[in-house]
């Protein structure tokens, strides 16, 4: 056989016998290694990836012992064995001339008195001298495999150093003067000591650090123009830290870790938690470094991501990169969320085997549901209450429920920032099928609940009561009720507020009369919105952006929107000083979009620049104009100064039209139904 002459060599027979042992190794290790991070869940990051580094050492370390092991073992094998020939030789020619007598009784009488235990001792052994006789055939094989296997592995990893190299002088320009003096700035403050070249690519979607005798940090060229600055420092701060901590360096081991047991899943998933565990760290000490960044530098992330994906462009393995890592994962953690996920597998129907379970400890929101609504109860001028429709918030595309879940987050940390008690009404249908919840969405509603925001209702659907017959509306409005309240039992809070679905209150004057005082008989209170707006156009428009990566519309939606909700604000504020002479205080209507939560510096400072301060939706309907009397009654739903204003037989003012290319998007989406 062709193998044969091969198999006789001792670096073959070497190589064999690793390779083969290395899997049980390093799967064992992998396994320790396992058990480990799951008993140190709540220590640090930095922590966790010394262990893990140590554990992919030990990884290669147990193979090389092997390796050397097996050489003394195959050299004193080889040896015995000469002397094992030697001494049958020896043998047969004794008993040849009669001079060593055997006695067939006496072997039968020893062996009777051999133990159960020498049966198995000796039947391992000759399993093993089995295998030691038989596996070393296959061993040039398995060896020329392997071989192929890291050249190909090889070629690939020296494809990332030249993919690098052309970063590095191709297409490459220098930063300008103000940004160069920040990077010194962000340097000194890091206490990087060592020499960065800061620079900009065409080639690259996202900023990248290698380089580990001459460190490199590259941002996209145009990233300057599409990234507040606060944000873009946050990033570049991310990594300097990972410089500092010569990641570079050890990411380039890896890679060669990688190269030589790529035949090993064990390696990759070690790999896999150090680059994990390593963005973490490099994110707390983001964090850590510069007082307050949280939230910028989350944001920073996620508009990171929208600008890389809009390129098209990956990064090198080869490199550090800012938006490397569990993307999700990251942000919730610079958020100060612990997210526990409870895999279980079960018979359920579909063959549902993981169910994801989000246990909420919202660090950055650690203040009590007074405290929130108290935090603005003083302020003087004028005042605006929000009510959120609809708590979770719709995923477009459907089914992203981890989007859905980070635009929470986003717009919980938002308002927590600017001290807003907002109300959030849940759509039931959303978290529940009425008797059990959805774990993941439901947990949204949970997070509104435990950051001190309010939780009201809609319908269990979010459907026209114009549309919907009297006993079936409320019907539903129970089965939403009941849903919430369990919910809302688990922290012993009430339920005050429902907002009507579409602003649409029914047929008839007396049919909203008659459901009127149903709530009120439940201990509900309707909440009328002075506030109405077309924001769900724009937001749908944003979100189409978003799925096509089109960073630049998403800005101009942004941009668009902003000045549209201003027009708003003008056009209610006048009909408050043509109803009342005076302004009293808002309630306003807008959803849990992306668009709210990517926009929200600018909405709700822009809000406040226009005098308003934040109150609760108690504070604002416990004003004497919400006592207006209204009796416009159709199949629409419209803001209540529309209502008192018509029901006061007066002219409605022409409300600011939504952009050309907002409600382009809108009709489109209507034409494909």
């Amino acid at each position: 056989m062709i193998w044969n002459p091969l198999a006789d060599t001792k670096l073959i027979e070497q190589l064999g016998w690793t390779l083969l042992h290395s899997v049980w190794q390093i799967a064992l290790a992998a396994l320790i290694l396992y058990a480990l991070l799951r008993l140190m869940r709540s220590t640090s990051a930095n922590v966790k990836y010394v262990v893990a580094v140590s554990f992919l050492a030990i990884s290669v370390a147990l193979p090389v012992v092997t390796f050397l092991q097996i050489s003394e073992r195959i050299d004193i094998t080889k040896t015995g064995r000469q002397y094992q020939q030697q001494d049958d030789g020896f043998q047969s020619g004794e008993a040849r001339e009669g001079r060593i007598p055997v006695s067939q009784n006496a072997i039968a009488t020893q062996s009777e008195h051999v133990q159960a235990t020498d049966d198995v001792s000796a039947s391992l052994q000759a399993l093993r001298n089995f295998l030691e006789r038989e596996l070393p055939a296959g061993f040039p094989f398995v060896v020329a495999l392997w071989l192929i296997g890291v050249g190909l592995f090889s070629f690939r990893m020296v494809g990332g150093v030249w993919q690098l190299h052309q970063y590095k002088t191709s297409e490459r320009s220098l930063i300008n003067t103000e940004w160069q003096k920040r990077f010194s700035a962000l340097c000194e403050k890091l206490s990087v000591n060592r020499a960065v070249q800061f620079a900009q690519s065409n080639l690259i979607g996202t900023p990248i650090a290698f380089g580990v005798f001459k460190p490199l940090i590259i941002v996209p060229a145009g990233i300057f123009l599409q990234i507040d600055p606060r944000q873009l420092e946050s990033i570049i701060a991310h990594e300097l830290i990972h410089i500092r901590r010569y990641d570079p360096l050890v990411n380039l081991i890896q890679n060669v870790v990688e190269v030589l047991f790529f035949y090993h899943p064990c390696v990759w998933w070690i790999s896999k938690q150090i680059r994990r565990e390593r963005e973490f760290a490099a994110d707390a000490a983001v964090t850590s470094a510069i007082v307050g960044c949280d939230l910028i530098y989350a944001t920073a992330l996620a508009n990171l991501e929208e600008i890389r994906l809009s390129a098209n462009k990956t990064g090198a393995s080869m490199a550090t990169a800012a938006n490397g890592g569990n993307l999700m994962q990251r942000i919730q953690k610079i958020l100060h969320q612990k997210t526990e996920i409870t895999r279980a597998s079960s018979a359920w129907p579909a063959g549902l085997a993981i169910a994801l379970i989000s246990a909420v400890l919202l660090g950055l929101f650690s203040f009590t549901p007074a405290t929130f609504v108290n935090a603005q109860k003083k302020a003087n001028g004028r005042k605006l209450a929000i009510g959120f429709v609809s708590i979770p918030p719709l995923a477009r595309p459907e089914g992203n429920v981890m989007d859905s879940d980070a635009t929470t987050r986003l717009m919980i940390a938002k308002l927590a920032q600017y001290k807003i008690p907002a109300v959030g009404f849940v759509t039931g249908s959303m978290i529940s099928d009425g008797d059990k919840f959805y774990p993941v969405r439901a947990n949204m509603v949970r997070m509104w609940r435990d950051a001190g925001l309010e939780v009201g209702i809609g319908n269990f659907k979010h459907i026209w009561f114009y549309n919907t017959p009297y006993d079936d509306y409320v019907a539903g409005v129970e089965k939403n009720e009941a849903v919430v309240k369990k919910m809302l039992a688990e922290k012993n809070l009430p339920l005050k507020y429902f907002s009507y679905p579409y602003l649409n209150t029914g047929k008839s004057v007396e049919e909203r009369d008659r459901f009127e005082s149903w709530l009120n008989a439940q201990g509900l209170h309707s909440v009328k919105y002075t506030i109405d707006n077309q924001e769900w156009m724009y937001s749908y428009a944003y979100d189409m952006a978003r799925s096509d990566n089109d960073v630049n519309t998403m800005t101009e939606v942004r941009v668009a929107f902003i000045k549209y909700m201003d027009k708003m604000f003008d056009h209610y504020e006048a009909y408050s000083q043509d109803m009342f002479g005076r302004d009293i205080p808002q309630t306003m209507v807008l959803t849990t979009s992306r668009l709210v939560a990517d926009s929200a510096d600018d909405l709700f400072g822009m809000i406040q620049k226009r005098g308003y301060n934040f109150v609760s939706m108690d504070e604002a309907q416990a004003d004497e104009a919400y006592k207006t009397p209204e009796n416009v009654i159709g199949n629409f739903g419209n803001s209540w100064f529309e209502r008192w204003t018509a029901t006061q037989g007066k002219k409605l003012r022409e409300e600011p039209k939504v952009d050309d290319s907002v409600a382009a998007s809108w009709k489109e989406r209507q034409l494909k139904k």
